[in-house]
């Protein structure tokens, strides 16, 4: 059995306590940050309510406590998780794998293909039978979620525009994904020694953290393809490539919707797509990421040709 060279040697149970750990932490210093934050750039007392700090006077103050939090919650405690229990934090979290121009376009490729699925799925996710007590509570969380996405949607001026873009597309991508693919699924797939059940655990839970019930299905999508983009490449870059495209692409929308006062239409633009449309995403989405597949091992024996360690990088030999 080979020995995972860059591993300190931590087991895995207390990998996950490591893990959790660090995670409360940073959760932890982001609501002391937040709050100092708050008083540093608003003064007086803190919010009363929560809708408080929605207001549309509040937009910047909003927008740095957005950056601040997603931070020290989703990169700073992984971070120090991989500095803790690997040698090379910076290997083990994927920001040195090189890419080539194949897996850049078939990248595009299947963020093109994920808009339609997406918004099949967001349809299925409505008549998905629940009972009606769930329904109610879970219109309450949606009510609530749209109303904290609109105080980051009001993008009506280029310097919005490109605040936006940083703060709920290039942030997000960089730290949600160094948290959920370069961490955890990572992490998992070491512990489990099964590729797809770190995949599917890591995006149920980066679904569940959004807090939508009638998203649930959709950004549970987006977690399996984020985390099969790293699978098979072994490079980060590519996975937060996707994710701050996906998001940008919404931001732009919004702000050409802003501009042209047609925000209500934008909003509805990922809905309504038929099952048979998700259908056909579906499969071309199979063959999107086959011919993935083939150029991430073609860039792998092109870039590395030492034996691959003992670690979740060794997928060459991956005939799933």
């Amino acid at each position: 059995m080979m020995v995972e060279k860059n591993s300190r040697n931590v087991s895995y149970p207390a990998q996950l306590a490591t893990f959790l750990g660090l995670t409360g932490g940073g959760i932890i210093i982001s609501v002391i940050l937040t709050g100092v934050i708050w008083l540093m750039m608003v003064g007086g007392t803190f919010p009363t309510k929560s809708q408080d700090i929605l207001q549309p006077k509040y937009y910047n103050v909003a927008m740095v406590l957005q950056a601040v939090t997603t931070f020290f919650i989703f990169f700073f405690p992984v971070y120090l998780f991989a500095a803790i229990c690997y040698r090379k934090p910076v290997k083990f979290l994927g920001f040195n794998v090189p890419v080539n121009y194949r897996q850049f376009f078939l990248v595009i490729g299947i963020l093109i293909v994920t808009f339609p699925l997406a918004g099949a799925l967001g349809e299925l996710n409505k008549v998905l039978p629940i009972p009606q007590r769930w329904a109610v509570k879970f219109k309450d969380w949606e009510t609530a979620r749209e109303a904290q996405e609109a105080a980051f949607i009001q993008i009506n001026s280029v310097p919005r525009y490109i605040l936006s873009l940083f703060i709920i597309a290039l942030l997000p991508g960089i730290f949600e994904e160094t948290f959920f693919r370069g961490g955890l699924q990572n992490f998992l797939i070491r512990w489990f020694k099964s590729p797809w059940a770190a995949i599917i655990l890591t995006s149920i839970i980066f679904s569940l953290i959004h807090l939508s019930y009638y998203g649930f299905l959709v950004r549970f999508a987006l977690g399996v393809i984020l985390g099969l983009i790293f699978y098979y490449s072994g490079s980060l870059w590519l996975s937060i490539l996707f994710h701050f495209l996906f998001n940008g692409i919404q931001v732009t929308i919004l702000y050409v919707a802003n501009l042209s006062g047609k925000i209500s239409e934008a909003k509805n633009m990922e809905k309504g797509f038929p099952l048979w449309i998700g259908v056909v995403a579906f499969a071309l989405l199979l063959y999107l990421f086959t011919r993935y597949k083939q150029a991430s091992v073609i860039q792998r024996e092109k870039y590395i040709n030492e034996p691959p360690e003992n670690d979740f990088h060794d997928w060459t030999t991956d005939q799933s």
